[in-house]
């Protein structure tokens, strides 16, 4: 499941529709075991997933991408704006992956990630 679409729920939600599209930029070759929770919306990838990434809200998104530091996903961690729901090692994990992911980014979807994050 490493090329799969994240289905968006509520479908019709433009918002969590670029929520979707930033989510498959950031974890387009991470394995699809896992599914995301911001705000209302969620992204799918499994119906089955070992954990559940749940983010306060776009703003929260935002912060964390637009001004990745090491010590703001922790701060988040304890501010509640970010909590894992089921395996918490997995969840930890995928941090890495997006780190990695995140540097690897080419400069067009760099773009596109910062077009998506300035219209949430």
């Amino acid at each position: 499941m490493l090329y799969t679409s994240a289905e968006v729920v509520p479908p019709q939600d433009p918002r969590g529709q670029r929520l979707g599209q930033i989510a498959d930029l950031l974890f387009r070759f991470a394995r699809k075991d896992f599914n995301l929770r911001i705000g209302g919306c969620e992204l799918r990838y499994t119906a089955d997933p070992r954990f559940v990434i749940v983010l306060e809200g776009p703003a929260t998104v935002r912060r964390l991408l637009l001004r990745p530091r090491p010590d703001r996903i922790q701060q988040a961690f304890v501010t509640k704006e970010l909590d894992i729901e089921g395996d918490l090692l997995e969840g930890l994990r995928l941090k890495e992956v997006l780190t990695e992911r995140s540097a690897q980014l080419g400069p067009m979807n760099k773009l596109r990630v910062l077009f998506h994050l300035l219209r949430l």
